[in-house]
């Protein structure tokens, strides 16, 4: 399929404009007819019970936790929509002359797509036919700035934005591109990822570039590896800090969007956990020019991945500094306990209880400290909020430096990742050299 067509915006801009434009359009063309008696009591009860059971469903939705995740505003008056136009062309089906039974039919089937485009943009995760399908058109990565040698952690005294010119030639922006082919990640532990991508930030695509800080991040479920929100995030950062910040690798923790491998080494899909914390970091530290040393390493994850990031971090502080959750899940698993108890577990309670961030913070008990933790979630996100309040507190604790940021009326999709994300690099900017101190 051309990549133009995957890459159409369909969260914003023309493609959505033009399908609820046409949509309102055949909906006003049915609905313009003689008012007749019978008409109007064929009409009235289906439209109106077409939008009661849109509005009711997303009820059930919520009540039920269908989804895992609160909805977005807006989805009532959506799926409201929908059925409202799904009652109209099943009422404009009888005694109607084919031309309008056609017109009925189309707004049966372009009423719901209406209303998903409209609840898509509300989700905000998703704008592009290839995100919504998990279609990755991203190109390969290009040359890598490579490891010519293992550089040693940055002078204490001078950090990197002190010592760091920029060049005439550097890039406005970073780069993002897919880890595939002889560039691709290998895995060493039956688990089967889709393929990593990079981001690149302008100072790691100049000449005798600056070794840079490492940053491993994942996406939430259902997702994909997209580096698109934490690129954009980041080149808002460089931006402002001379083309500095890290280097990330997205990385994928799920193998599919319906798996629910819960970062688990004993997963039925195999060893996620040796993937992320062995494949990668090996990866990383022979093909790309980051610093050594793990005061500059970051775990970083949105929703389900930033479950995953206070695992790691507390599992592994040997290689994981710090560790970002932008309104993670309170630990693997943890928004669906059924099937992460099946798939990553086995079945076995006392197995997925020994692998919850609590019990590392006990068995790694004293080995903490100088650690950094940044918890982001939205304001309107009641119940990650809570997770988050919950591991800040177990966090810090254990020692490390745990800041908790809420992100102004946002649930837990669109504005609490984009902005979550900008947040929290903010914060660790100076941790990593990048800024001085606020």
């Amino acid at each position: 399929m051309d990549r133009w067509f995957l890459n159409l915006d369909v969260m914003s801009g023309p493609v959505p404009e033009t399908v609820w434009l046409l949509t309102a359009a055949v909906a006003v063309v049915l609905l313009v007819r003689d008012h007749t008696r019978t008409w109007t009591i064929t009409a009235l009860p289906t439209v109106a019970g077409g939008a009661v059971a849109g509005a009711i469903a997303v009820w059930i939705s919520d009540a039920t936790d269908a989804f895992g995740v609160p909805l977005p505003k807006g989805t009532t008056w959506w799926m409201a929509a929908a059925g409202a136009g799904v009652g109209l062309g099943v009422a404009s089906m009888w005694r109607t002359p084919v031309w309008r039974k056609a017109l009925a039919g189309a707004l049966i089937l372009i009423a719901p797509l209406s209303a998903a485009m409209g609840i898509n943009g509300g989700f905000g995760l998703t704008p592009t036919i290839a995100d919504v399908f998990g279609v990755n058109t991203l190109p390969g990565a290009g040359a890598l700035p490579g490891a010519h040698s293992h550089v040693p952690a940055p002078n204490q005294t001078t950090p990197l934005f002190l010592r760091w010119k920029p060049p005439a030639d550097m890039p406005r922006a970073g780069r993002v591109g897919t880890l595939s082919g002889a560039d691709r990640v290998g895995s060493s532990g039956r688990f089967v990822p889709r393929d990593a991508t990079i981001y690149l930030p302008p100072a790691a695509l100049v000449k005798n570039a600056p070794a840079l800080p490492l940053v491993v991040m994942m996406n939430g479920k259902p997702g994909s590896p997209n580096p698109r929100f934490v690129a954009a995030a980041l080149n808002r950062l460089a931006a402002r800090h001379d083309g500095l910040a890290p280097i990330v690798i997205v990385a994928d923790q799920l193998g599919s969007p319906v798996q629910q491998p819960a970062c688990s080494p004993y997963s039925t899909f195999g060893d996620v956990s040796r993937y992320v914390n062995t494949d990668i970091v090996r990866y990383a530290r022979t093909h790309l020019n980051i610093i050594e040393d793990p005061k500059y390493w970051t775990i970083a994850g949105y929703s389900d991945g930033g479950g995953c990031s206070l695992k790691w971090a507390v599992e592994y502080p040997q290689i994981w500094g710090n560790m970002i959750s932008i309104s993670g899940d309170d630990y693997p698993g943890a928004s669906e306990p059924a099937t992460s108890l099946r798939e990553a577990f086995r079945g076995s309670v006392s197995l997925e209880l020994s692998q919850r961030p609590a019990a590392f913070v006990k068995e790694n008990a004293g080995r903490f400290a100088g650690h950094v933790a940044l918890f982001t979630s939205g304001s309107l996100d009641a119940r990650f909020s809570g997770y988050a309040r919950h591991n800040a507190e177990m966090l810090r604790a254990a020692g490390f430096t745990a800041t908790l940021m809420e992100i102004r009326d946002a649930t837990h999709v669109g504005t609490a990742l984009s902005a979550g994300l900008t947040d929290a690099f903010d914060q660790l900017y100076p941790v990593l050299g990048l800024s001085p101190h606020a």
